[in-house]
């Protein structure tokens, strides 16, 4: 795979190797400790929505705390050519759509079709997802391509990212108090591609692909829950050189790329260099 070509629209779905898989071992692990009255995809979906992400909570934050998992990513990084040493990567977010989440109250606002830029995250972000189980046809996600170089009019320019952080930032428990005043950027317009591009797996595969593409969730009526594993990270060369899509309709404020930490190290890119590609990004 060329990293590049992700840049132009290309998407790849692929397999982890064996030493992959047994990094994520561990989250297998956790949410089967989570949810141990029985068969996990099962149970998450039979419980009420708080308390389901009390749960997904507590995984989390295991998830958050155990350093090794990260290990499952370097395979895959050699195998596409890109430097371990130049990859700077967001929290890695463990998801659980279960099933009919899209009948609950509240659920339409997480489900809106959108671009990632949109909540201001980088253009030359690149999303890698992961089936940790099994996701049907249909109940995953689905991409626009049509839409990669052509606008679609949206809200995004009343999104601000400081203000999202204070009620609570992405994937915030329903009980923060000031919940009701997030912006979930959307078209304002029907999304219409004549060649969408839905998207599924089972544990072993993966899926990766621009996150400025257009793209949102699917309605999981699967019959069980399906948990994901969802990884946002930059190549820092490219963030130097101002690589990426073009931003052709996002007005977002702010951006995330502070929170993006050094695969090795920790460590953040450098703020000029941030703030460098903030405004060369940014909609004229």
């Amino acid at each position: 795979m060329d990293i590049l070509s992700l840049y132009q629209g290309k998407t790849y779905k692929g397999s982890l190797s064996n030493e992959s898989k047994s990094f994520l071992n561990s989250v297998h692990k956790y949410i089967e400790a989570e949810f141990s009255k029985g068969i996990p995809t099962d149970v998450s979906s039979e419980i009420s929505y708080p308390e389901l992400q009390t749960s997904m909570a507590n995984i989390r934050s295991r998830i958050y705390e155990n350093v090794s998992i990260k290990g499952f990513l370097f395979p895959i990084l050699e195998e596409w050519n890109v430097d371990t040493n130049d990859v700077y990567v967001d929290l890695f977010r463990l998801r659980c759509v279960p099933n009919g989440f899209h009948t609950l109250e509240g659920a339409k606002s997480v489900q809106y079709i959108h671009r990632d830029p949109w909540y201001a995250n980088p253009q030359n972000q690149i999303n890698l997802w992961l089936p940790i189980t099994n996701v049907e046809l249909g109940s995953g996600f689905s991409l626009y391509p049509s839409y990669f170089e052509k606008p679609i009019s949206n809200n995004s320019s009343l999104f601000e990212y400081e203000h999202w952080k204070e009620t609570g930032g992405f994937q915030t428990n329903t009980t923060h108090p000031r919940i009701g005043e997030k912006i979930f950027p959307q078209p304002l317009v029907e999304v219409n591609d004549p060649n969408p591009l839905s998207v599924n797996g089972d544990f072993g595969d993966y899926f990766i692909f621009a996150s400025h593409h257009l793209h949102g969730t699917n309605d999981n009526t699967q019959g069980y829950s399906r948990f994901t594993l969802e990884v946002r990270f930059v190549i820092g060369e490219h963030t130097e050189q101002h690589l990426g899509p073009k931003n052709i309709d996002n007005g977002s404020q702010g951006t995330t790329l502070f929170d993006m930490k050094h695969l090795l190290t920790g460590e953040i890119l450098p703020s000029e260099v941030i703030q460098s590609y903030v405004n060369v990004s940014a909609l004229l």
